[in-house]
């Protein structure tokens, strides 16, 4: 057996202090106390930190124990609305948290489609989760729902019973594209910012509404479009880091219907299609306008697409400047929209490897 003489001499030097100390205490007929010892500075003992763990807590989560607080559903900033019938409930796993949290997958029949290109109808199944100290119910007969469309599974974001002057009320949200606003009576768009440049004076257009603070109309995609995101490989795979890429997205819009479809939220001049200026990003509850908008500064027209035809583009969602991006390693949502239409992306971020590219890609843009 091999002993290492460089590790047993400190130990052994640390329990003769221990035993004089002790020994000291015995002479002097005092009671003794283990925390009475003092040690010599290089053997005191020091809390070590875990490691990848700082004294925050991760973007989106509060302390350890607190319940979520429950928040009002932002219907006109969710993927998918409609009306449902609930027909099954399948309790699952429940994670022993404090508070736990419950998790369901629930069975709808559809009854109508607000938003989203899901089918009235149809039946579809989405998972549930509710992070609280009693297990939830669900109500039964009519429900509004809102559903997002994810790592390839639908994920119930609100859950409400339903009446006629709710879902009417819903329905007018609905009307809105992404990131859109009723502020206290007026409509307001998120190029609002842009002011004068969000859209030129001189092109007038039909439209049910108009942003109040820079006039620019609310246009949508369109029912028969189809509107993808898929996330672009990375240049340099590399594990247990960018398993989602490296920001970049590729969106496709196409046409799938054999007469042509005129796409009026997506606009352009001549034959160049202007996506900087008609895409929107939402993260974390903020709508972003895309990375390099400036503004429509002289009239443009709508993109028409003729039978199967698709365009497309690609955005790296890490020029966004705003959001909290996560330390360490943990995931953050991106939610691409197109007038009416949108898809929300889940992206594994690296702090140690994301934060170096949106370095450079800040200093290319600027």
């Amino acid at each position: 057996m091999t002993v290492n003489m460089k590790t047993v001499i400190p130990s052994l030097l640390g329990l003769n202090l221990l035993l004089a100390g002790w020994s000291a205490a015995a002479q002097v007929g005092k009671p003794l106390k283990l925390c009475d010892l003092k040690l010599p500075a290089k053997l005191q003992l020091k809390p070590l930190a875990v490691p990848g763990r700082g004294p925050g807590r991760f973007p989106g989560r509060g302390p350890l124990g607190q319940p979520a607080e429950p928040q009002p559903v932002k219907w006109n900033e969710k993927q998918i609305v409609l009306t449902a019938v609930i027909t099954a409930i399948k309790q699952g796993p429940t994670a022993l948290s404090l508070p736990p949290i419950f998790n369901h997958t629930l069975t709808f029949k559809i009854g109508n489609v607000l938003r989203g290109g899901l089918q009235k109808g149809g039946v579809i199944q989405a998972h549930h989760s509710a992070r609280q100290h009693k297990k939830p119910t669900f109500p039964k007969g009519k429900v509004v729902v809102a559903l997002s469309q994810i790592r390839g599974g639908l994920r119930i974001e609100g859950l409400e019973p339903a009446d006629e002057g709710k879902i009417a009320a819903i329905q007018l949200a609905c009307e809105l594209p992404h990131g859109w606003k009723n502020e206290d009576g007026k409509v307001v768009s998120p190029w609002a910012a842009q002011k004068k440049r969000a859209w030129p004076d001189a092109q007038k257009v039909d439209a049910k509404h108009l942003c109040a603070v820079t006039g620019r109309p609310a246009l949508l995609a369109g029912s028969g479009v189809v509107f993808q995101v898929a996330k672009v490989p990375p240049q340099k795979a590399i594990k247990w880091t960018n398993p989602d890429g490296d920001g970049e997205y590729k969106i496709i819009v196409s046409n799938p219907t054999d007469q042509p479809l005129i796409v009026e939220a997506l606009r352009r001049v001549g034959k160049k299609i202007l996506w900087k200026e008609s895409l929107l990003i939402q993260c974390q509850g903020k709508t972003y306008t895309a990375p390099g908008s400036i503004g429509l500064l002289r009239p443009t027209e709508p993109v028409t697409l003729q039978p199967g035809e698709n365009v497309s583009t690609v955005v790296n969602a890490l020029k966004l400047d705003g959001p909290s991006w996560p330390r360490g390693g943990y995931r953050i949502e991106f939610q691409f929209c197109l007038g009416e239409r949108s898809s929300k992306q889940s992206f594994y971020y690296m702090s140690r490897h994301h934060d170096v590219i949106r370095g450079t890609l800040k200093k290319q843009m600027n």
